[in-house]
Parts: C-alpha cells; structure tokens; sequence
C-alpha cells in the first residue's frame, strides 16, 4: 500500500496499523534531501510534491521495495494542513497549492499508469491480476464559513482558511473526475471516502487504517469491481463493509 498526503513521522499512526493489518506499506518522505527509510513492512521514500519526476520516482521505488503497488491511498485532512497555511498571502498561497493539490494530480497520473501497465503486461495471463485500488480520502474539518453561520463553533476546532479550504473542494472536484473517467476501467477501482471531525473512525489515524484495510479486503472478496456509477459516490468512513456485496453486485 503507498500512501500519501501525510509524512513520516506523522504518518506513523496509519502506517503501523496498516502494517497490523497484514500490509506492505510506503510512505512519503517531504524532506528532499532525506534518506530512504526502511524497517520491516515500511519503505519510506522522498517525494517533492511539485515534481512530476520525483512522484514517478516514488511509485517505482514503491514497487521495487515490495514487488509491487497494488493499493494507494492519497489523504486530505483539512486539520493537518490548517495549521501550516493560516496568512493569506502570496507566498502562503503559493506554498499551499504545491503542498496541497498539485502533488495529489501528478501522483494520481503516475500511479494510473502504473496500474495500467501492471494489468496488461500479460493479457493472457493465467491467474489474472486484480485491479488496483486507487483510494482518495478527505477528511473536512471547519472552515471560516462555518463559524460565520454558528459562531459558537469558533475554537471547538481546527479551522481551515481560504488556501486549504479550496485545497479541499479542488482535491474533492479532482478526485470525482478521476473516478467518473477511470472507474469504469478494467485495471483500477477508484474509491472516494470522505468523513469530518465529528466522524469516530477518523479520529484517529490508526483506527481509520484498520477500517480502510477491512474495506478494501471486502473488495476483493467481490465477484466484479465497483461499477462505474459506485466509483463516484462518496463512502462515509466506517460504513459497514458487510453491506458492499450488496451495494456492489
């Protein structure tokens, strides 16, 4: 599994649960000049978000820790980037599209391709390879607009401003147009999760993992991929995995 949007060491807590549930795990690195991590199931790699060069660089490296990228999960959490982007300024606004929507772009456009070429490198290929699960989760926390509507929410929690606001609707805006595109594909199920604060699986990092890592395994146990329709409905993080072969025949 590869999993980006946070970086070690606040990744941790989603790496080692996703370890715990029987995953290979990589992780990005946002230190350019940091050297590769290893230890047992986890590989963490650099990756400069405004690279197209460096995102394809962490998916082959990806593949050659573990022999290969068959799930990705691509994290927004408002919380997390709400803290790092509060001016609105030039600079702010330049340093939030960078860390916040461009990197999601080329690494999806990466990882696609990856999943492609993995699926058709024998089409006549007795045990066929399953899809690969591309996985985009936004986890939306308050937003100015929110505290102007019910001021009593004003430090209940984080708050995201006007970058990461938008971050959050491109991200969501990008992630529907890759399921609407990509979903009907034989190589790839795209996945669309989405919970906010108040959300329990998702207050923590570890016990969202478990579930993710419980979804995704469903999946496989299914006769055929999500359809196309499926792939662009958002799923609320924690739904019940047992209702997925009913949602998904």
């Amino acid at each position: 599994m590869l999993f980006a949007g946070k970086a070690l060491p606040d990744a941790n807590d989603f790496v080692e649960s996703a370890i715990s549930n029987s995953r290979n795990v990589t992780v990005a690195i946002d230190d350019a000049d940091a050297k590769n991590q290893f230890t047992g199931k986890m590989a963490g790699f650099a990756w400069q978000r405004t690279s197209p060069v460096s995102a394809r660089t962490f998916v082959l490296q990806s593949e050659t820790a573990f022999g290969k990228v068959d799930e990705a999960v691509l994290f927004f959490d408002e919380n997390y980037y709400a803290s790092q982007f509060e001016a609105l300024t030039i600079e702010e606004c330049s340093r939030a599209h960078d860390t916040a929507t461009i990197g999601y772009q080329y690494l999806t456009m990466e990882l696609l391709t990856r999943f492609e070429k993995s699926f058709l490198i024998n089409p006549a290929q007795e045990a066929k390879v399953a899809p690969g699960k591309l996985v985009f989760v936004i986890k939306n926390s308050l937003e100015e607009i929110d505290l102007v509507k019910n001021p009593s929410l004003r430090n209940t929690a984080p708050c995201a401003g006007p970058f990461v606001a938008s971050a959050a609707k491109a991200f969501a805006a990008f992630a529907e147009s890759v399921a609407a595109l990509y979903g009907g594909k034989d190589y790839v199920s795209v996945i669309l999760v989405r919970a906010d604060n108040a959300n329990e699986v998702m207050k923590k990092d570890s016990d969202f993992a478990s579930w993710l890592c419980g979804y995704l395994d469903s999946i496989d146990g299914l006769k055929s991929k999500p359809s196309l329709k499926q792939s662009v409905s958002w799923i609320k993080a924690g739904a019940k995995a047992g209702g997925l072969a009913s949602l998904f025949k």
